[in-house]
């Protein structure tokens, strides 16, 4: 419906190529769609919106529209519409004529996006805390996907530098008790480690050990430290429901391309040798930010240059949009690494941040610590066995990326409406559960040539309208890199779908399958486009659909 308003106001008024937005009035009674059009045209034309609102109806009244019940200006300018029941039933079909694809769009068709997330250090387990990385990319991914894009779903793996030495001394430590200073990476993890490494490389170490090479012993348990728990990311991440299209090692990115890309900013004049250390200098204030340095005193480049050599390569793979998901604690490396970008050339509006906000669990009332050194942080692996997969990833999706999140393990375990994600697979449960019960009596497929007109409760209208919200909500979802637009909107159809049944308790005009066939599979015909939505919009954010559920 929005888009049909938009064409009759485009085709109403030909000469006005202003963006002007179309949007759901937040009071009904205001009219079921709204524009903005008056107000942009009056400060285009410096003239009173309001006065320019009145002419506009004028116009649209003159010119008429049959699916227009009523237009009038409200506020500073603001045109609202409201329709006649006959165009939102009418509607209907072609929102069934859709199917499964009813939501998508092409708007990105011939377009490559990259989508870089987790990307957790392999030095310890992925812990509820980076995981929440994990559903936000796969599902920025999905709704990439939806609306047209070509997309990649990439883990940047971080392998190389001093927090592997310092993982290997760890294990070293734990295993044999030999000690290269203060035990950096500390818990069960560690010990596990020390455990596998003993099997499989115990002779190695141990000879390596009495040959006083402690430190080259340290070196080879890092490096199977690092194969091992990569291996366990590997299967958190399939857990999790996420399948990366590729994995992109920082040790092949350092050997095959940070060299070149350190000569190409020398080259540029953006780099300045201080305290025996290479800096970046695209800007003054640069040179005193100590996350800027590309090439340490001892000649090994930093994590920041292999990641400028990272990203090079990116855009070298001829991505129209680059999206990296990162956690909040580098929202100072995003300035850095678009102006190292910039001074190579790259035009650093292409890439996309989003910084995601940690999550605190919660037992109860009591909020659990994490620390990843010391080891009693809480894993993604623990939470998915307690919640499971659907309740992790609709959690961690409910609330917006810069928002903190509160994960509340009990709440997420509820087997009642209490829960959301419970909330909106039973509405899709009970849907289903509605043509199992039509089944039973004997009613058959639903005819093509339905009278809609019988669907007449306001409910139903209303219905109806939030159907009309949905690919608009997954358009928006994917421009603004906001998914969690898609449980608020899931919420929403999924209550007012509950409302709507919960009355055929007092009212039999509100039964779906009732005494009346022909009114019956009107009312299943509606179901029918809700059931497919909250589906096609549970698969966007990577959760199931089932068909039964229990209830406490």
């Amino acid at each position: 419906m929005r888009e049909k308003l938009r064409r009759f106001l485009q085709d109403s008024f030909p000469k006005t190529s202003l963006p002007f937005e179309i949007e759901s009035p937040k009071v009904k009674e205001h009219g079921e769609l709204s524009t903005n059009l008056a107000l942009l045209l009056g400060k285009q034309e410096k003239k009173n919106p309001k006065a320019v609102a009145d002419e506009l109806v004028a116009m649209i009244r003159a010119k008429g529209w049959n699916l227009l019940e009523k237009v009038e200006v409200a506020g500073p300018g603001f045109i609202n519409f409201t329709f006649f029941k006959n165009a939102w039933r009418d509607s209907l079909k072609e929102i069934e004529s859709r199917g499964d694809s009813f939501g998508c769009s092409e708007v990105g068709k011939g377009q490559k996006v990259l989508v870089e997330f987790v990307s957790a250090n392999p030095t310890g387990p992925v812990h509820i805390g980076n995981a929440r990385g994990g559903p936000l990319g796969d599902a920025i991914a999905s709704l990439f996907e939806a609306t047209g894009y070509q997309v990649t779903r990439e883990y940047y793996v971080n392998d190389v530098g001093g927090q592997i030495d310092k993982l290997g001394a760890s294990i070293l430590t734990a295993g044999w008790g030999v000690s290269l200073g203060e035990q950096q990476y500390q818990g069960v993890h560690v010990d596990q480690l020390a455990h596998e490494a003993k099997k499989s490389i115990g002779t190695a170490v141990d000879r390596l050990i009495q040959e006083k090479k402690e430190t080259e012993a340290a070196g080879l348990l890092g490096k199977l430290g690092i194969e091992l728990l990569l291996q366990e990311i590997r299967r958190t991440c399939d857990g999790m429901g996420i399948e990366f299209d590729s994995w992109v090692h920082e040790k092949e990115v350092l050997s095959e391309k940070t060299g070149n890309i350190l000569q190409d900013l020398k080259k540029k004049g953006v780099t300045v040798e201080k305290e025996g250390a290479l800096w970046l200098a695209t800007q003054d204030e640069f040179l005193e930010d100590r996350e800027c340095v590309l090439v340490r005193s001892d000649g090994r480049p930093t994590y920041f240059a292999n990641d400028i050599a990272y990203h090079t390569g990116k855009y070298g793979r001829g991505y129209d949009r680059i999206i990296d998901i990162w956690g909040s604690n580098h929202h100072g490396h995003v300035p850095r690494i678009k102006a190292a970008l910039q001074s190579l050339g790259y035009d650093a509006t292409k890439i996309e941040v989003v910084l995601y906000q940690y999550v605190r669990i919660k037992r109860g009332n009591e909020a659990v610590k994490m620390s990843k050194r010391g080891g009693t942080f809480v894993t993604a692996e623990e939470v998915l066995e307690e919640v499971g997969r659907d309740a992790f990833r609709f959690f961690l999706l409910m609330r917006a990326a810069e928002s903190h999140l509160d994960f509340d393990l009990d709440l997420a375990k509820k087997e009642s409406q209490e829960n959301p994600v419970y909330y909106v697979q039973y509405a899709h449960a009970r849907l289903a559960s509605l043509f199992r019960k039509a089944e039973e009596k004997g009613i058959g497929k639903i005819p093509a040539d339905l009278d809609l007109s019988r669907l007449d409760l306001p409910e139903e209208i209303e219905l109806i309208r939030l159907l009309h919200k949905f690919p608009d909500e997954v358009s928006r979802a994917a421009s603004l890199l906001e998914p969690h637009r898609i449980p608020f909107y899931l919420l929403e159809l999924s209550q007012a779908f509950q409302a709507y049944y919960a009355k055929a308790k007092l009212d039999s005009r509100y039964q779906v399958v009732g005494s009346d066939i022909d009114t019956t599979r009107v009312k299943l015909y509606l179901c029918r486009i809700l059931k497919r939505t909250i589906a096609n919009g549970l698969k966007l954010m990577g959760v199931s659909a089932p068909s039964e559920m229990r209830h406490d």
